[in-house]
């Protein structure tokens, strides 16, 4: 069974992510591990308070096993009042010290993870600050693609997901992973080709992408093209006026290989965010 890594830091965001995803993909049959970094400081040497530094760091360790236990215990009742038949997920969690993105890049390494769930920012310019950054590390070090929740989002009726592409032959594999979450949620999948204006497109890169989209033949499958410099406010434009619950984009972690969706237009969906973003890698396993 494959499983969904949450990432929490037990803020209001950070669990309101978790239960929604909990609600949003329980026919997915995925088992849930929860996961908390309760450490991101360089241990002080003794002479400078070493003894009050693993006071400090026994402490919050404690504390985020019992708050995860915690956690863990809430959408266990969540998935148990939605489950009507069948297995019911397991819930499990972890803990690490350290970076939240090589944390997140170990994790997946060692556990079957399918989808990396993590709550957004808020408004507030210093959340934005330390949590955009956290975000963007998660993006960057994970193999498999995050969904990222903001406040009050609500999918607990996914209908409706729309995917941003550049016609690059890596987003073949984003239009798989969504197409198999298709099969299993029952949702509309909306493939948008975005070029800018001026932009020569690859017509050998079109075409492969056209008939890999072709040769699906699964229904609930539309395609339409934009056209615009500014990509992220189109396409927000678009996902409202078509009922999107969720945007997804192809990040292209190597700046060697970056196109039109580089890690510039990412930053820029986390800063513009209104509605759920799933972030698939382009280098995805």
């Amino acid at each position: 069974m494959n499983i969904i890594l949450m990432l929490t830091d037990f803020s209001e965001n950070a669990n309101h992510a978790a239960k929604t995803a909990a609600k949003a993909l329980r026919n997915l049959n995925a088992d849930i591990l929860l996961y908390n970094t309760y450490y991101d400081h360089p241990i002080l040497p003794t002479y400078a308070g070493g003894p009050w530094v693993v006071e400090e760091f026994v402490f919050r360790k404690d504390e985020s096993e019992v708050r995860l236990g915690q956690l863990a215990s809430q959408l266990r009742h969540i998935i148990a009042d939605l489950t009507i038949e069948g297995v019911e997920p397991k819930i499990d969690y972890q803990i690490g010290e350290g970076s939240l993105g090589r944390n997140t890049a170990a994790v997946i390494q060692d556990n079957n993870i399918d989808l990396v769930v993590i709550g957004s920012s808020t408004d507030s310019s210093l959340d934005h600050l330390i949590f955009g950054r956290d975000t963007m590390q998660v993006i960057d070090h994970s193999s498999r693609p995050v969904l990222i929740i903001p406040p009050k989002a609500d999918l607990a009726q996914l209908k409706r997901v729309t995917l941003a592409t550049a016609f690059e032959l890596a987003d073949i594999n984003a239009i798989n992973y969504l197409t198999g979450l298709q099969k299993q949620l029952h949702f509309h999948l909306e493939i948008v080709h975005v070029s800018a204006i001026e932009e020569e497109g690859d017509t050998v890169k079109e075409k492969a992408l056209l008939n890999h989209i072709d040769a699906i033949k699964q229904d609930n499958i539309t395609f339409q093209e934009i056209r615009g410099k500014d990509v992220i406010k189109r396409l927000n434009r678009l996902c409202k006026d078509n009922g999107s619950d969720i945007l997804t984009l192809v990040h292209h972690q190597n700046f060697f290989l970056s196109g039109l969706f580089d890690k510039s237009t990412t930053v820029a969906a986390l800063d513009n965010q209104h509605l759920p973003l799933m972030v698939i890698p382009s280098e995805m396993i």
